[in-house]
């Protein structure tokens, strides 16, 4: 009997172990689930504030660039930016993530600083902004991606990362005609 009572007890150690096992292993899902939940908020409150950026620096160079190539790019950056701000709410929305009311101060100081310019200063500081801005951010998509866990929000950043690659790959053409050097183009790792 004390063998079979040994055995009773080894099972219910064991069992015990592994619902031990098993809360420890939920808790894990529930902090990473809440960490990817947060990273991507991060996310799309980074995205948002960049396409109204991107939006405004696109206006300014309307106004004040008389390149064609410059203009050409401000005219699809506004309606790509329109475009990836509409496919973006929705995720935003069900993460509760407030619509915000502006760029962020940095992206007001750069905006403030181009304003003063005119002419070749101007263009040659909006591209340099443009470079520095899209490789940035096709490296802020690229993790997303690889990174969020909603497989809805994944395929949405995963077009909205082709439209900022097509981006990158325009500005860095501009950038090279006008002599101005470009970082490497990022890549998903």
């Amino acid at each position: 009997m004390n063998t079979s009572g040994s055995g009773v007890r080894q099972m219910l150690v064991a069992a015990v172990i592994a619902a031990s096992a098993c809360s420890a292993l939920q808790a894990q899902d529930t902090k990473s689930s809440d960490k990817t939940l947060s990273s991507d908020k991060a996310f799309l409150t980074d995205a948002s504030q960049g396409n109204l950026a991107e939006i405004n620096y696109a206006k300014l160079a309307l106004q004040k660039s008389g390149d064609k190539n410059v203009r050409e790019f401000a005219t699809r950056m506004i309606k790509d930016h329109e475009m990836l701000t509409e496919s973006m709410k929705p995720f935003a929305k069900q993460l509760g993530v407030k619509e915000p009311s502006g760029p962020p101060l940095t992206d007001h100081l750069k905006y403030e600083e181009l304003k003063m310019k005119s002419g070749i200063d101007f263009d040659r500081a909006y591209v340099e902004a443009m470079v520095k801005d899209h490789h940035d951010d096709l490296q802020a998509f690229i993790d997303e991606e690889n990174k969020t866990a909603d497989p809805a929000l994944k395929a949405e950043v995963a077009k909205g990362e082709a439209v900022i690659r097509e981006h990158t790959v325009m500005i860095d053409k501009i950038a090279h005609m006008g002599g101005i050097e470009t970082p490497p183009m990022p890549t998903g790792v």
